[in-house]
């Protein structure tokens, strides 16, 4: 429909035209609002997706694993990436590097340094937790002290481990016949650390003592002094010459003089 411009009171016609003057002047754009009128896309046209960085600092993670000389089953879990980057125009290079060893079931940064024709630009940094699996014995019920350890206490369970090392025992002969040397909660994986031989001699058995000298041992009467486990080292008298002396437990009967 055609206006007649001629029956709008002249103030409101003025109006008009201000309104459309400064609003062709001051026109809003999301695009020069968040770059400025052609000038980000200008000065910096390389993008380097999220998703490259991501997977940049994950084979990271894999290769260092690898040297690592792990063979086992592993989870790598994304816990924050690093922002995507825009960059000015160059040659584009982008190093990943560990502050340390992957460390089991902790988080593990990778930084990644981006470079611009050779120069350093910027550094991101995406984080991730690694879970290594490897079937291990873990406790079957709860272990109490001083209770001998039976096959059945004991199962192989694939577990997420906590170090890059052997601590954890596979053979259940290795375990059959000790003792905790604390409690073990069910389900818990065992370590050789958790585990003792258990007590042969009471503290004030009457023992052998033997001491090897030159290839000829000799022997005396004791007295244990403590408890004592096979493989350590307890005080024991001689009960002739009431002599103290320290001695490693051989069995239940015998002490060698160290």
């Amino acid at each position: 429909m055609k206006v007649n411009t001629r029956l709008i009171p002249r103030g409101v016609r003025i109006l008009c035209a201000a309104i459309a003057f400064f609003g062709g002047v001051f026109s809003y754009s999301p695009t020069n609002a968040a770059y400025g009128p052609g000038q980000q896309i200008e000065r910096y046209p390389q993008i380097v997706t999220d998703t490259r960085l991501v997977l940049t600092a994950q084979k990271k993670i894999e290769e260092k694993l690898k040297e690592q000389g792990e063979t086992r089953r592993t989870e790598i879990t994304l816990l924050r990436a690093a922002a995507t980057l825009h960059v000015p125009p160059g040659q584009l290079t982008i190093e990943p590097t560990l502050p340390r060893d992957v460390r089991y079931g902790l988080t593990t940064p990778v930084y990644l340094s981006v470079y611009l024709n050779g120069k350093f630009y910027r550094r991101a940094t995406c984080y991730f937790r690694v879970s290594v699996y490897d079937k291990i014995l873990v406790a079957a019920r709860d272990l109490s002290l001083e209770r001998e350890i039976e096959a059945k206490d004991v199962q192989l369970q694939d577990v997420a481990v906590e170090d890059k090392g052997n601590i954890y025992l596979k053979d259940a002969s290795l375990v059959v016949g000790k003792v905790p040397a604390r409690v073990i909660k069910a389900g818990t994986p065992i370590r050789e650390n958790m585990l003792q031989s258990p007590i042969v001699i009471e503290s004030g058995a009457f023992v052998t003592i033997i001491s090897k000298k030159n290839g000829i041992m000799i022997s005396a009467e004791g007295v244990a002094m403590q408890r004592g486990r096979i493989g350590k080292i307890i005080k024991v008298r001689n009960a002739v010459s009431r002599k103290v002396l320290r001695g490693k437990v051989i069995d239940a009967k015998t002490i060698e003089i160290v």
